[in-house]
């Protein structure tokens, strides 16, 4: 029997070697092809997009450097009003917050104790004066009797020391009658001034006792403004310096005070000095004990750039810069500055800037100068290409 024989030869083996390799040249022609092609893409540009949160405008205006106040308001005019007598409270008049005025009646006391204690004082005072006319009387004969050589001068001083003695119990009685008819009249407790009624400490039915708290009256119609200065700032503030306010509870509106006094000691503690500013409330809706916040301006620029100090790099170095936005890219500004508002956290950009420029004041990783942007409201469409005439000239 015959052995086979394979069907592959050796051509056959040496074509699909060829064929083999012609194949890998191929595939990697179109590999090499299609690296650029994704280079390209992984080089491309990348634009980064900012939100309004991430741009300020440089501003043009008046900017002041302020020595920071910090403390609380309290009225100019305000009192204690106590008992000046011991009774029982008969009637009150009026509630915390009730505005009154001078002279108003605020409470009344029980006054029969104190009307009888009157009526026994002034009894008194009649029986004393009954005593001083007949002292008197006895003094005249006594002085008669003298000069006729009737009674030695002894008996005669006798007389008159009783005269004497009368005349001082009338003046004593009419003291304590002052003083009665005094205490009849502190019965009815009034107001010393107009204002608002702070406190009250008494009821109805209730007895208090002489110098015991009645009412807290207060006159907000001008308040003043107690804050503490370091001795580093106090050269700066003088008196009859203007101070804007920044009171709690009114966050957009401001109040405009005056320096009118400073403390000629400074405290032992804190080595910190008090610094008074007075401030009009006619209209009454600043209340005493209200925190505030103020700003005395010790120095003045005006007609300068500003900007956030957020959108100032380098702060601390000798040169500081601003990275602003310039035909859709980041470009870097050499700054100069100026005067600085700690409370605004503003800068007067002395040069470098220019008004309505736009200024990156976000912290954004990777932002370098040159480094296209997309700044909020534009559109993603490409710009039109300008349309150039045929036509040389």
């Amino acid at each position: 029997m015959q052995a086979l024989r394979p069907r592959f030869n050796r051509r056959t083996l040496v074509i699909g070697v060829v064929a083999a390799l012609t194949l890998g040249g191929i595939v990697a022609t179109q590999t090499g092809r299609a690296a650029p092609d994704s280079q390209k893409k992984s080089e491309a540009p990348k634009v980064f997009e900012l939100s309004s949160s991430d741009l300020a405008i440089v501003a043009h205006g008046e900017l002041k450097q302020p020595v920071p106040l910090s403390g609380s308001l309290s009225a100019v005019r305000q009192t204690v009003l106590s008992s000046d007598v011991e009774a029982v409270v008969a009637e009150v008049m009026v509630r915390p917050g009730e505005t009154v005025k001078a002279g108003q009646m605020l409470a009344k006391l029980d006054t029969r104790e104190l009307n009888d204690q009157l009526i026994a004082r002034s009894a008194n005072l009649d029986r004393t004066r009954a005593e001083l006319k007949l002292a008197e009387k006895n003094r005249a004969r006594s002085a008669d009797l003298l000069k006729q050589n009737f009674i030695s001068p002894n008996s005669h001083d006798a007389a008159e020391n009783q005269y004497a003695v009368a005349l001082a119990q009338v003046k004593a009685e009419e003291a304590q009658v002052a003083i009665a008819r005094k205490a009849l009249g502190d019965a009815t407790v009034r107001a010393p001034f107009s204002g608002v009624i702070a406190e009250r400490s008494i009821e109805p039915g209730a007895r208090v006792g002489v110098s015991q708290k009645l009412f807290s009256l207060v006159d907000l119609a001008e308040l003043e403004f107690e804050a503490k200065v370091a001795m580093a700032a106090l050269p700066q503030i003088k008196p009859a310096q203007d101070v804007v306010l920044h009171i709690e509870g009114f966050t957009t509106q401001q109040f405009k005070g005056r320096v009118e006094r400073i403390a000629p000691v400074a405290d032992s503690g804190t080595r910190m000095v008090s610094v008074y500013v007075r401030l009009k409330n006619t209209d009454g809706i600043l209340k005493g004990g209200m925190f505030a916040q103020g700003e005395v301006a010790v120095a003045t620029a005006s007609d300068t750039d500003m900007l956030p100090l957020s959108a100032i790099r380098g702060l601390e170095s000798k040169q500081p810069f601003v990275y602003t936005i310039e035909g859709g890219k980041v470009v870097e500004r050499k700054v100069q500055l100026g005067l600085i508002n700690q409370l605004s956290k503003t800068a007067a950009i002395a040069s470098g800037t220019k008004a309505g420029q736009q200024v990156i004041i976000a912290k954004l990783e990777n932002i370098k100068p040159g480094q296209q942007v997309k700044l909020p409201g534009e559109s993603d469409k490409p710009a039109a290409k300008p349309v150039t005439s045929s036509k040389q000239s």
